[in-house]
């Protein structure tokens, strides 16, 4: 799956102007620095060309809200006397490098006065030290373009006499584009009222555009003499450019549409760039509800369209509730606004371009929704519908379809749950579709997408020279992800972690409703091997689109499918594997430092089962990365439940007759729940899938293996138990050896609740863990309890909290915290707040 198009920057969502790598200055007239008596209009391009305004104390000028945020609209009372205007000073560096091509613009909305004045200046470089370039002006109501050479001389005056009648108070676009090179010029006024777009005959010119010119630039003044009248905004000035009229069109149609810098609007696409949200009032309370239209994005899908969103909400608070898309051939026309479905699957025709209509709700006056960005992905359509009889299909960067390999054989497709996902197949070395095979190519084979890893091509024995093909599952691309940075989690669910995962990927999490909670630092490196971790951690099975590139944690990830595998049917034959060499009926587990659960399991340092066999069979876990004993106890009892059992297995060869006409109801996959029947070998039983070699070419030929499959136990299964135990006592006896500096006043409750704050605790004085008394809490249903001290420790590197900690039936509801909140005041007054969770 492809990338179509993204929209995710401040102007994707507000329809003004954006910055383009030939963007020489650009004024959105949004920002401004300096203080009221002075403000400066900040220059967007990066270039620091700011605009500065000349009369601005005790006249009518003024930024009131507009369509894309504020305008500046000026000499409003009389422009003889108030004589405001804008100038961009000119460091020299300005009109230095003109290149092929110059394109300025910007929005206009002239009064009276600026349409009935027989000259009125807009954008001047007549004005300052050096000579002019050109003047963008109105002349009796129209668009007039005047170009100079280096000697000050006029090579170009055209007033675009056909252009319509400009309106008092409307809104226009008005931009040209000088082509130096082709030594022409031509304008557009696009009224914003009716979406009426007047395109000049493109004029020609002789002589060259002045190079040596060092002119400032001058918005609304010429000579002191004359003056605009009315309101600018998002004005910008393009050298060296490949925009063309027909770009400026575009722009044009997509700046009447996008609405999220409309002041007078329920959405803010400018309070927070690069994002929209709900637009706060006066007293900075959100509306229920807001409509944001983006501008158009390019669509023209080789594919099925799936749109996706990145946003922040809070569930049942705050929601981007509705997501719907219209497309159009050419930004005039579109189609009706539809609904995306349930996966993101675009349902609107498949044109040039498409827009999004996006709803925004909050159920809580303070607080919005955020929406991030929007990502049209292109998913190429599958040739083969099913993988029986189907044949890897080639597909290009983008993943349009470049080869069907019908001349492939032996193709395998291996797959396991929270395992392997590999295609593999040969190809005659001299078959013409060979060369559309590459290392690190796509490969799709029904629905699921592969990158090619390694090609071997070797001569057999009959003299003919076959090709290898070894492709790997998109999600191992993950494995080659940035580096992550280590990460403490603090009593986090599976989407919190695997969405530090998947950042900054383009992967996304899909669902997940395995609700476990653990406390771990993760020190993988790349996104895989984390998102691995979080399945071994948290269990359920990880569920992979390479497609459409979302991963999901499920706690059981496939059906009960109904396919029954039958002895005469489509069972050809069966092996019943009964293991016990991985059996254990005694497990220890190790977190970090040496962390046990021992104080909370009646000083065991392990669980025992001895369901199956009463022999002692003893091997540990390496949890190094949990901190918290209540769940590292949790793990391993979930562990142990595996391993204290035999590992039955069956190894099956089936056919798939879900690939011949009218089996459709046989269909099966990798998780899904299956019965086995073979009458003479007495095996009745429904049980799981966990692997299949599923034979592409020839379906009669898959191997399945239906398993409770065990669980590897990680890097502690090789070592010995003596040495984890050397290793736990030595770390024990390091902190007994410690004597540190307690901050802590009356810690052991000695002197009842002196030196603390107390609500809801009280003080044991049957029994501590190193004196007579200890703090007692118990615990009340949607109650908070809680002790308090301030400390004013020296300054250190590190600091260490600990306590001895006894528990009895001790139970959490789902939002339950049990632990120690740090609130650390700095020097500078700032805070910050961590939570170590016990529980």
């Amino acid at each position: 799956m492809a990338v179509k198009s993204i929209l995710t920057s401040q102007t994707d969502f507000s329809g003004e102007i954006p910055v383009n790598p030939n963007t020489a200055s650009l004024w959105h007239i949004n920002e401004y620095s300096g203080d009221d008596t002075a403000p400066t209009l900040v220059d967007a391009s990066g270039h620091d060309r700011n605009l500065h305004i000349t009369n601005w104390i005790g006249t009518s000028a003024g930024f009131p809200n507009g369509r894309y945020g504020r305008c500046f609209r000026f000499n409003l009372t009389n422009p003889t006397s108030e004589k405001t205007f804008l100038t961009c000073a000119n460091d020299g560096t300005i009109w230095n490098v003109l290149g092929d091509r110059i394109a300025v613009g910007g929005w206009i909305q002239p009064t009276t006065y600026s349409i009935g004045q027989t000259y009125v200046p807009i954008f001047n470089t007549r004005q300052g030290p050096g000579q002019p370039i050109f003047y963008l002006s109105l002349m009796s109501g129209k668009p007039r373009m005047m170009i100079y050479n280096s000697a000050g001389a006029l090579i170009l005056d055209q007033q675009e006499s056909g252009a319509p009648n400009i309106a008092n108070g409307e809104w226009y676009f008005l931009a040209a584009v000088i082509d130096v090179t082709a030594k022409t010029s031509q304008m557009i006024l696009c009224a914003r009222s009716d979406g009426n777009i007047y395109t000049a005959p493109l004029r020609s010119f002789t002589g060259i555009v002045n190079p040596d010119c060092v002119a400032d630039i001058v918005i609304g003044m010429h000579a002191n003499q004359y003056y605009f009248s009315g309101g600018v905004d998002d004005w910008f000035l393009e050298k060296n450019t490949a925009t063309t009229i027909d770009d400026l069109k575009n722009y044009f149609y997509n700046a009447r549409m996008a609405n999220g810098g409309d002041t007078s609007g329920t959405v803010d696409a400018l309070k927070y760039p690069g994002s929209a949200v709900l637009r706060a009032d006066s007293s900075n309370n959100y509306p229920s509800s807001g409509v944001l239209i983006t501008r158009a994005a390019q669509c023209a899908l080789s594919g099925v369209g799936r749109v996706a969103i990145s946003s922040q909400y809070s569930p049942g608070s705050t929601a981007v509730s509705l997501i719907e898309t219209s497309t159009s051939d050419d930004l005039i026309t579109w189609s009706d606004w539809l609904a995306i479905g349930a996966n993101g699957d675009l349902n609107s025709p498949n044109m040039e371009y498409i827009r999004y209509r996006v709803t925004l709700t909050s159920n809580d006056p303070a607080a919005t929704p955020v929406l991030l960005d929007i990502t049209l992905h292109d998913s190429p359509v599958s040739v083969y519908d099913s993988l029986g009889f189907a044949r890897p299909v080639v597909l290009s960067d983008v993943g349009a379809r470049e080869a069907v390999l019908e001349s492939a054989y032996d193709i395998i497709v291996t797959k396991e749950i929270n395992g392997i996902d590999i295609l593999e197949f040969k190809i005659p070395y001299n078959d013409i579709k060979r060369s559309f095979i590459g290392n690190e190519k796509q490969i799709q084979i029904a629905d699921d997408i592969y990158r090619v890893r390694s090609i071997t091509d070797e001569r057999e024995s009959g003299g003919g020279i076959v090709s290898f093909v070894y492709a790997e599952a998109s999600f191992y691309d993950l494995g080659y992800g940035i580096k992550k940075e280590s990460r403490d989690f603090e009593a986090t669910t599976p989407e919190t972690e695997m969405d530090y995962a998947l950042q900054n990927t383009d992967w996304s999490r899909g669902d997940v409703n395995v609700s476990t909670r653990r406390t771990w630092r993760s020190e993988e490196k790349n996104p895989l091997a984390i998102i691995r971790e979080i399945q071994r951690i948290h269990g359920g099975d990880l569920t992979f689109d390479n497609k459409n590139k979302i991963i999901g944690l499920l706690t059981f990830s496939g059906s009960d499918s109904g396919a029954v595998f039958a002895y005469r049917k489509n069972l050809l034959s069966v092996k019943r594997v009964v293991d016990t060499r991985s059996l254990i009926t005694r497990l220890y587990a190790f977190g970090k430092d040496g962390l046990t659960f021992a104080n909370i399991n009646n000083g065991k340092e392990y669980l025992e089962d001895f369901t199956f066999t009463n022999e002692v069979r003893t091997s540990s876990l390496d949890l190094s990365n949990f901190t918290n004993p209540y769940q590292m106890l949790d793990f391993t009892a979930m562990r142990l439940a595996d391993y204290s059992r035999p590992r039955v297995s069956y190894v099956i060869s089936v056919i798939d007759l879900s690939a011949l006409t009218g089996y459709d109801h046989e269909k099966w996959r990798v998780g899904d729940i299956v019965t086995v029947n073979d009458e003479d070998l007495d095996i009745t039983l429904k049980t799981r899938i966990m692997r299949m070699e599923y034979n592409v070419q020839e379906p009669w030929k898959t191997v399945i293996e239906l398993s409770t499959s065990l669980r590897e136990l990680g890097s502690a299964v090789s070592d010995t138990i003596a040495d984890q135990l050397s290793q736990s006592a030595f770390l024990q006896q390091e902190v007994k050896d410690l004597v540190p500096f307690n901050h802590l006043r009356n810690s052991r409750a000695d002197d009842g609740f002196a030196y603390w704050q107390n609500s809801g605790f009280e003080v044991d004085t049957t029994g501590g863990a190193s004196g007579s008394a200890s703090f007692k809490a118990a615990g009340v249903a949607d109650a908070t309890k809680s002790m308090a001290q301030t400390v004013y420790p020296a300054n250190r590197k590190n600091y260490t909290i600990s306590a001895q900690i006894a528990s009895e039936n001790l139970v959490k509801n789902a939002d339950t915290k049990i632990g120690f909140e740090l609130v650390f005041e700095f020097e500078d007054g700032s805070t910050e707040t961590r939570f170590l969770d016990l529980f």
